[in-house]
């Protein structure tokens, strides 16, 4: 009966070792509690994933208004080449035919003071807008310029005139049958090639746009 009691208290004394050293983060069994921990974390982690997942179900959404803006390139008949037209909408719904009429690549500037940076180049859209329908189109057009290379880096409007023309107004206000016209200035490196041009209304922030793909 004493041994059993002895080996009972040697019993403990070990159990209550063990406990002082986990405690102390010595023992390997606080790697073993990490370990359960961070499985603990995958869980969570997982869930995480989870919700992004259906966050990235929301991006699907997402997907489903870019398959509105498919819609609404549908509606633009799509990538357009240099001299077509296309009508689009402005935000409170003016609608506008717009048209690039030239495409000057490279640009070359009409002030000797005015010139692109090094290792840039200057090239610059001609655009006509007309205004189709009854409401009043009202925008800075420069600003909605965009041009891509490429490898899909887009380039927007830059301070300069050319010698291909005049520049398109910093601001238009066109009723219907009104129309504008000029060169919209973009500087991107030299090496850059262009592949398209991209017109959106209201200083690009309309839900529509007109595109033109740059032929080879």
């Amino acid at each position: 009966m004493r041994r059993q009691l002895s080996t009972a208290a040697i019993v403990i004394a070990l159990a209550a070792t063990a406990t002082a050293c986990n405690s102390d983060g010595v023992d390997a069994k606080p790697d073993n509690s990490a370990s359960q921990g961070a499985v603990a974390a995958d869980p969570g982690k997982g869930g995480g994933a989870d919700k992004g997942s259906a966050g990235q179900g929301g991006a699907d959404k997402g997907g489903a208004a870019q398959g509105g803006a498919d819609k609404g390139s549908a509606g633009q008949g799509g990538s357009q080449v240099v001299g077509n037209t296309v009508t689009i909408k402005a935000k409170n719904g003016a609608q506008i035919a717009v048209t690039l009429k030239n495409f000057a690549d490279p640009a070359q500037s009409d002030n000797k003071f005015m010139k692109p940076s090094a290792g840039k180049r200057w090239v610059a859209a001609q655009l006509e807008i007309v205004n189709t329908g009854t409401e009043v189109y009202d925008d800075s057009p420069a600003n909605g310029v965009k041009v891509t290379d490429e490898q899909g880096q887009a380039y927007t409007h830059s301070i300069g005139s050319t010698t291909a023309g005049a520049n398109m107004p910093a601001t238009v206000k066109l009723s219907g049958g009104q129309k504008a016209l000029g060169y919209v200035v973009v500087s991107m490196p030299e090496s850059a090639k262009v592949k398209a041009i991209s017109f959106t209304p209201d200083s690009g922030f309309a839900k529509e746009s007109a595109e033109w793909t740059v032929k080879k």
